[in-house]
C-alpha cells in the first residue's frame, strides 16, 4: 500500500513538472521549435514521460494551456470606471507579458500563437483570445458612451479599437529584441512596464476620445 501511494504521488508530481517545463519551453521556442526531450530534461523526467501523461506532444500543450489567471484579470475591479478598469487590466496584462522575474507563459504562448500559429490555435481562440476581445470591446463601448460617442461609432470601430489596444501591448513582446538593439539601456522592470503600460493607456484613450468627437 505505501509503496503504490508513493508511486501516485511520485506521478503526480513527474505530470506537474512536465507541464511546468513545458509551458517554459512552448512560450520561450513555440510549438515547432520545443521538443520533448528538452522538456523532459528540464522535468528530469523519462523520455517516455509525456506519451504516458499526455499522450503526445500535442496532448501536452492542450494541457500546459490555462489561461485562468488572465480569465481573473478580467473580473477584477468591476466596479471601477471602464477607463479605471482598462487602465488596470492593461497594467497586468503587460506585466504578465513582460515582466521577466514573474513570468507569464500562458500570456507568451498566446503571444507567440500569433506570429508562429500552432495545432492548439483554436484551443487558444477559443479559450483566450475571444473572451479577451469581448472584454475588451466591451469597455471600449463603455468608454465611447462615456464620451458621447457610442451611438454613432460601429462595431467594426470599436473591434479596430480593441486590435489597436492589443497590437500596442503585443509589440513590446514581439519586438523587444529589436528595441534592446536600439536602446541598450531598457529593461523591462517593474518601474519600465508601468510606464509603458500608462502610455498605452494614454494613446489609447485619447484615440478613443477622438473617435467619439468626431463621429
Amino acid at each position: 500500500m505505501m509503496e503504490a501511494a508513493e508511486a501516485r504521488t511520485a506521478s503526480v508530481q513527474t505530470r506537474a513538472r512536465l507541464l511546468d517545463a513545458a509551458r517554459e519551453v512552448f512560450s520561450q521556442r513555440g510549438f515547432q521549435g520545443a521538443t520533448v526531450r528538452e522538456i523532459c530534461r528540464r522535468a528530469e523526467a523519462n523520455g517516455a514521460a509525456v506519451n504516458y501523461h499526455f499522450g503526445s506532444k500535442d496532448g501536452l500543450l492542450a494541457e500546459a494551456l490555462n489561461f485562468a489567471p488572465l480569465a481573473a484579470l478580467q473580473k477584477v475591479n468591476a466596479s471601477e470606471s471602464p477607463k479605471v478598469r482598462l487602465r488596470l487590466f492593461i497594467r497586468d496584462f503587460m506585466l504578465m507579458l513582460l515582466d521577466e522575474k514573474n513570468p507569464s507563459s500562458q500570456c507568451r504562448i498566446l503571444a507567440r500563437e500569433l506570429v508562429d500559429p500552432t495545432p492548439a490555435l483554436d484551443k487558444i481562440v477559443r479559450e483566450a483570445i475571444a473572451p479577451l476581445h469581448e472584454f475588451l470591446g466591451k469597455l471600449v463601448r463603455e468608454i465611447l458612451d462615456d464620451s458621447g460617442g457610442g451611438e454613432k461609432a460601429g462595431a467594426t470601430e470599436q473591434r479596430r479599437c480593441v486590435y489597436s489596444i492589443l497590437g500596442q501591448c503585443l509589440f513590446y513582446r514581439h519586438s523587444h529584441p529589436v528595441l534592446q538593439r536600439l536602446h541598450p539601456t531598457l529593461h523591462y522592470d517593474h518601474k519600465e512596464i508601468e510606464a509603458i503600460a500608462g502610455h498605452i493607456v494614454d494613446f489609447s484613450l485619447a484615440g478613443i476620445k477622438h473617435l467619439a468627437k468626431n463621429r
